[in-house]
């Protein structure tokens, strides 16, 4: 986790493939959480192109724990 404040901003979770990104979305619909599919650049991967999700940063323990209660791996992100 990160050490600065969370409750501004934007965040990104780096998932990988866009069809897991999109799963992701609807995992996180179901627990009332909104979330948009992006597509994350090496600036933020450290290594290719990959999709992942962004959202306001006061949501980010609440999205990070719903997607390992679906088994859906982050692979990275941080704050926009």
């Amino acid at each position: 986790m990160h050490s600065e404040n969370k409750t501004t901003g934007e965040c990104i979770a780096v998932i990988g493939s866009v069809t897991q990104a999109m799963r992701a979305q609807r995992v996180l619909a179901e627990a009332s959480l909104r979330v948009e599919v992006i597509r994350a650049d090496s600036t933020v991967t450290g290594r290719g192109c990959a999709y992942g999700l962004m959202y306001p940063c006061v949501q980010d323990e609440a999205v990070r724990a719903a997607l390992r209660g679906a088994g859906i791996r982050v692979r990275g992100g941080g704050r926009r």
